[in-house]
């Protein structure tokens, strides 16, 4: 009941809604963003595939696992970068912020649903763009975040937001070329 209710607060006020949710910093919501956001990585990239139940719970499992470290990463050296200079946040607001914008990426679940329904669209082709799309859009939601609770400045809040992202995209990026060497090894 309270996501809906800071969900209405943000459509009607997004300033009252972006400190109405900083103001509970709920892990619950934190964590149903980060489950939502899995589900659409999930389904996104597995759509139309004959998967198992095990397999499908494992996939959710460790996507899940990486959102919530990601999102607990992200949020800590965002927080590093706005702290050096002279914003003080808080890491843990950061990462309900980050964990509520996993909602965004319930529409990778809407472009799995229409790619799945509509072969013909050729939506595969489209996936990049669609994955670029929801990321702006994210990072629009994130910035706005950023300017409605602490009142900072548009370039300021790309640069914390992108000091927390890079480093992480590059260390999962990795961890996913050594786990494909891994498999490589052992078949």
């Amino acid at each position: 009941m309270q996501l809906l209710k800071t969900y209405f607060t943000y459509m009607k006020d997004p300033v009252s809604g972006m400190q109405m949710l900083m103001s509970s910093r709920s892990f619950r919501q934190a964590c149903l963003g980060y489950l939502v956001a899995t589900f659409g990585w999930v389904l996104f990239f597995n759509i139309g595939d004959d998967l198992s139940v095990w397999s499908l719970f494992t996939k959710l499992f460790i996507v899940f696992v990486a959102e919530l470290t990601a999102g607990y990463f992200v949020a800590a050296l965002c927080g590093l970068f706005l702290d050096l200079i002279r914003v003080k946040v808080s890491s843990a607001q950061l990462f309900v912020m980050i964990g509520s914008a996993g909602f965004i990426k319930a529409l990778l679940i809407a472009f799995a649903l229409i790619s799945a329904t509509i072969p013909q669209l050729h939506l595969g082709l489209l996936a990049p763009l669609a994955l670029l799309f929801v990321f702006m859009l994210q990072l629009v939601y994130l910035v706005r975040g950023l300017q409605y609770t602490w009142g900072v400045d548009p370039l300021e809040a790309v640069g914390g937001w992108l000091f927390g992202l890079v480093p992480v995209c590059v260390l999962l990026g990795l961890m996913g070329i050594f786990f494909i060497w891994f498999l490589v090894l052992l078949v």
